[in-house]
């Protein structure tokens, strides 16, 4: 962390796991071997620790943002980081279902000032700056349109709002579990969306999630998942 965590007497900012001259080598390597690089950054330091290695990287190789490094979590992605992510072109994969899963604990942690701002999908769509979302998977479900209910109202298990302001619409959130996706993967030309020639890879849902309300969809279920054309599940 960029400062310390709640009430912490000793300043207690957490630790890294790598020097900034470790994670640069790393993507000078990654570049040279065409590697996409998924860096591990929940917070704010880490992922300033990052953002500056990448740029150092892009001065000297200007195409290194043609592989999407993405920055995994930017669980406290600060919101004056922003327009290095977007001027690196790193793409965040947000953790969103911490609102509801962990929200309390964030609070506890860094207070409610910074706890508001986990998980800034809002800040990032302002800046116009595509993300995706992701559950971590054992650590949650892989629960797509739950993560999307996060996404869209910021609830905590107890039932309040975790920072109004960086709420986005429902199809922001259906953007970043689809078309975003496919996009991070470099497989925007196949999947993420329904276009002639592309890969007939879809659910169908027992209501649309543009229509019903906000609080409703997490309701919203499966009935029925498409690969390649051929049904593989069937409610």
């Amino acid at each position: 962390m960029r400062t310390p965590y709640q009430g912490a007497e000793d300043g207690y900012r957490g630790y890294g796991t790598m020097s900034g001259q470790a994670v640069q080598e790393a993507l000078v390597t990654a570049y040279h071997g065409g590697l996409q690089v998924l860096a591990h950054c929940n917070g704010d330091a880490a992922a300033e620790q990052f953002l500056q290695a990448v740029a150092a990287v892009e001065r000297e190789f200007p195409d290194f943002r043609g592989l999407r490094p993405v920055m995994i979590h930017a669980q406290l992605l600060g919101l004056d980081q922003m327009e290095a992510v977007k001027r690196t072109g790193v793409l965040p994969s947000f953790f969103v279902a911490h609102v509801y899963r962990w929200g309390e604990v964030h609070i506890r942690n860094f207070g409610l000032a910074r706890a508001q701002h986990i998980s800034p999908a809002r800040a990032a769509l302002e800046q116009g700056i595509p993300f995706t979302f992701h559950q971590d998977t054992p650590v949650l479900p892989p629960d797509m349109l739950g993560t999307v209910w996060c996404a869209v109202n910021r609830l905590m298990e107890s039932g309040a709002v975790l920072g109004a302001d960086q709420r986005i619409p429902v199809e922001d959130a259906l953007r970043a579990v689809t078309v975003h996706a496919a996009y991070q993967y470099f497989e925007e030309a196949r999947r993420g969306s329904l276009r002639p020639g592309k890969a007939a890879d879809l659910v169908l849902l027992d209501a649309d999630p543009l229509a019903v309300g906000p609080d409703a969809l997490r309701r919203v279920r499966v009935l029925e998942t498409v690969k390649a054309g051929e049904t593989i599940y069937r409610a």
